[in-house]
C-alpha cells in the first residue's frame, strides 16, 4: 500500500468541476468515492442505506480545504420509512473498519442514499446531524434528494446550508478500490459515454505520466555521463600538467650536470647555425697525399706498417722549416757519405738500391711537422685557469671530477679550473686518494666545507 494510503499533499491538478465554486469551502471528492455513492442504491428490502464520508481536512489562506477520498457504509442502522438510528455497537464496529481499510482518514461528514424516485429531505436529518457531527464543516451527502439526483450540506458559522458546488478528482486511491471490491454487491461498473471519458483521460494521463518518467531517467543517465566525462577529462589534465613539471625539472637537473660550454638540444637551433657563416681555420704549409708507392716505401723504412697504407703527410711552411732541414742534411751528409763507401754495391741480378738523399731529407721534414703539431696540440688542450690556489680535497673511491665539482658547488663551472690548477690534460682520469687543488674565492656548499682542507 505504501504512498497510496498517504493524504494529499497538494491540490490536485486533474478536476472536474460540478456546479459552481462555493466561496466558504472548498470540496473535493475523489473520482471512485463518486462513483460509489452514485450507484450506491438501497437493495434486499431496504429504504435507505448511510454511512461516513472520510478524509483530511486543511486551511490554506483562512479557507478550509476538504478532500474526501473514502465512504464507509454503516451497517444495522437503517430503520424503515428511510430512518436512521445510530447505535453504539454500529459505532464500535464502523471505527474498527476505518483503522482497517482507511487509515490516517477521520470522518468529515455522512451519506444518505436512497432508491429511485424518492425526495430525501435535510429536514428530516437535522436533528441527528447536530447531534453525531456537530464540529464545524461537517458534511451531509444526500442521493436522490428533493432537489436532484444528489446534493451537499454543510454546517458553518453562518448555520447549515448547502454547498453551491463541489470539485472532482482523480487519483489511484487504492484504499477505496479495495474497499469496494471487497463490497461484492456493490461492485463498481464503469459504463456509458462519461464514464468512457473518464478511463479515456485518465489512459491518456497515465502514458504522459510514464512519458515524463522516461525523461527524467534519460535526462539523469546524460548528466552522469557528463559529470563522468568531465572528471575524467579534469584528472587527465592534472596528470598532463604534473608529467610536464617533471620533465621540466628533469631538464634543469640535466642542464646543470652538463660540462661547460654544452647547450640543451633546441628545435629551432639547426636553422639558425645554419644560417650563421661557418670560419674555416687555415693552417700553414701544404698538406697533400702521399702516393701509393711513397707511402708503402715511407712506412716500411720508418713506420714500420703494412705496405700499401695511406698516410697524409703535412708539411710545414717554407719559412719555419726550411732552415732546420737545410741543418739536419748538412749534418746527416758525412754520415751518409761514410754508410755508402762502407755498403757493398748491388749487382744486377735483383739486390736493392740504397736510399737516395732527398727520402732522406722529407722522412726527417715529416718527423719535425709532427712533434710540432703534438707540441701545438698539446699546448692547445692544456687547460688556463686566472684562480688562485685554495683548498685541497681528496678524491674518494670511484668519484669523477664533474661529480666532485658538482658536489661542491651545486654546478660544473668549475671543472676546468681544478684541471689548471692541478696540471690536468684528461679531466675524466682521476684516481682514488689524489689530492686536489681547488680554486680560491669560489663559494663551497656548507655541508661540503667539512671535505676541504684549507
Amino acid at each position: 500500500m505504501g504512498d497510496l494510503y498517504e493524504p494529499l499533499s497538494k491540490l490536485p491538478k486533474n478536476i472536474r468541476q460540478i456546479g459552481d465554486r462555493d466561496d466558504t469551502v472548498r470540496l473535493y471528492i475523489e473520482d471512485y468515492v463518486s462513483t460509489y455513492l452514485k450507484r450506491l442504491f438501497p437493495s434486499g428490502g431496504q429504504d435507505l442505506r448511510a454511512g461516513l464520508l472520510l478524509g483530511t481536512e486543511r486551511i490554506e489562506e483562512g479557507v478550509p480545504f476538504i478532500f474526501i477520498d473514502g465512504a464507509l457504509e454503516m451497517e444495522d442502522v437503517t430503520a424503515e420509512g428511510e430512518k436512521v438510528e445510530f447505535t453504539e455497537a454500529a459505532w464500535k464496529k464502523a471505527y474498527q473498519s476505518m483503522e482497517e481499510s482507511f487509515p490516517r482518514r477521520t470522518v468529515q461528514g455522512w451519506f444518505l442514499c436512497g432508491a429511485p424516485g424518492c425526495t430525501l429531505s435535510p429536514l428530516n436529518y437535522w436533528k441527528q446531524h447536530g447531534q453525531y457531527f456537530s464540529e464545524k464543516n461537517q458534511l451531509m451527502y444526500l442521493n436522490s434528494g428533493l432537489e436532484g439526483d444528489e446534493s451537499i450540506y454543510i454546517t458553518s458559522d453562518d448555520g447549515f446550508y448547502r454547498l453551491k458546488g463541489y470539485s472532482i478528482y482523480y487519483d489511484k486511491n487504492q484504499m477505496m478500490q479495495d474497499y469496494m471490491i471487497c463490497r461484492k454487491d456493490v461492485k463498481r461498473v464503469e459504463s456509458g459515454a462519461g464514464d468512457r471519458v473518464i478511463r479515456d483521460f485518465r489512459e491518456r494521463m497515465e502514458d504522459r505520466k510514464k512519458e515524463a518518467v522516461s525523461q527524467r531517467h534519460t535526462v539523469r543517465n546524460l548528466g552522469i555521463l557528463c559529470s563522468t566525462m568531465s572528471m575524467v577529462i579534469l584528472a587527465g589534465g592534472v596528470a598532463m600538467m604534473n608529467n610536464y613539471q617533471k620533465m621540466q625539472e628533469m631538464e634543469t637537473v640535466l642542464v646543470s650536470v652538463l660540462p661547460e660550454g654544452a647547450r640543451p638540444w633546441e628545435p629551432d637551433r639547426e636553422e639558425r647555425e645554419e644560417s650563421v657563416p661557418v670560419v674555416v681555420e687555415e693552417i700553414k704549409g701544404r698538406i697533400y697525399p702521399k702516393t701509393e708507392e711513397e707511402s708503402s716505401h715511407l712506412v716500411g723504412s720508418s713506420a714500420g706498417g703494412e705496405k700499401g697504407e695511406e698516410i697524409i703527410k703535412m708539411e710545414p711552411a717554407p719559412e719555419e722549416s726550411s732552415a732546420e732541414a737545410a741543418d739536419t742534411l748538412k749534418q746527416q751528409e758525412p754520415e751518409q757519405q761514410e754508410a755508402a763507401q762502407q755498403k757493398p754495391e748491388v749487382s744486377e741480378s735483383g739486390s736493392q738500391e740504397p736510399e737516395t738523399s732527398e727520402t732522406q731529407a722529407q722522412e726527417i721534414e715529416s718527423q719535425a711537422s709532427e712533434e710540432q703539431s703534438l707540441q701545438e696540440t698539446e699546448e692547445a688542450a692544456a687547460p688556463v685557469t686566472d684562480k688562485k690556489p685554495g683548498g685541497i680535497y681528496a678524491v674518494g673511491e670511484g668519484e669523477t671530477l664533474y661529480g666532485i665539482c658538482f658536489k661542491l658547488y651545486g654546478n660544473v663551472n668549475h671543472v676546468k679550473d681544478i684541471c689548471a690548477l692541478n696540471g690536468m690534460k684528461d679531466m675524466n682520469h682521476v684516481t682514488a686518494g689524489q689530492r686536489l687543488i681547488l680554486p680560491a674565492d669560489v663559494p663551497i656548499a656548507e655541508e661540503m666545507k667539512d671535505l676541504v682542507e684549507e
